[in-house]
């Protein structure tokens, strides 16, 4: 694709390749960076007495590493995509395995919580049980220690 040679007399395109650009990466892309106009501006847009100007080589030739670059952007993009989608699905199972694992931890903290809400039910039921046992017994235990001599009496339990 010889457009650099295309510095004949009367050409009207030149395509200049930028040195800066890593040529083996976007060949085509540094073939496009600077090319000169194909006609002279006019102000009279149904002005066409420059098309018979143009030679059809150095068009075809633009036309040519314009494809190429396309191809190649097209390529580029194509890849980076499927990166994008390869890394997605990773991310995509990474979150799914994480909320299995969350999930099976829920649902043993939930077991765990309900053992412990039936071991604190049943504590308290005793609680209560001792609670209305010992209410029943300190009558009791005042009307023995009134029937003990005095100095032999303990303190009064309310």
């Amino acid at each position: 694709m010889g457009a650099d040679s295309s510095k004949e007399a009367g050409t009207l395109i030149q395509v200049h390749p930028n040195p800066n650009l890593n040529q083996s990466k976007k060949p085509a892309a540094v073939k496009l960076t600077k090319c000169q106009p194909l006609l002279p501006h006019t102000t009279d847009p149904s002005d066409h007495s420059q098309l018979r100007h143009l030679k059809s080589k150095p068009i075809s030739e633009l036309f040519s590493l314009y494809e190429e670059h396309m191809r190649h952007t097209a390529i580029s993009i194509s890849d980076e995509q499927n990166k994008l989608s390869r890394t997605i699905k990773d991310h995509e199972a990474a979150v799914s395995q994480l909320l299995g694992v969350c999930q099976r931890k829920q649902q043993v903290y939930g077991a765990w919580g309900g053992t412990i809400q039936g071991s604190i039910r049943d504590v308290s039921l005793t609680l209560g049980e001792v609670q209305r046992t010992l209410d029943a017994l300190v009558p009791v235990v005042n009307e023995l220690n009134a029937m003990i001599p005095v100095n032999e009496r303990k303190q009064t339990y309310s």
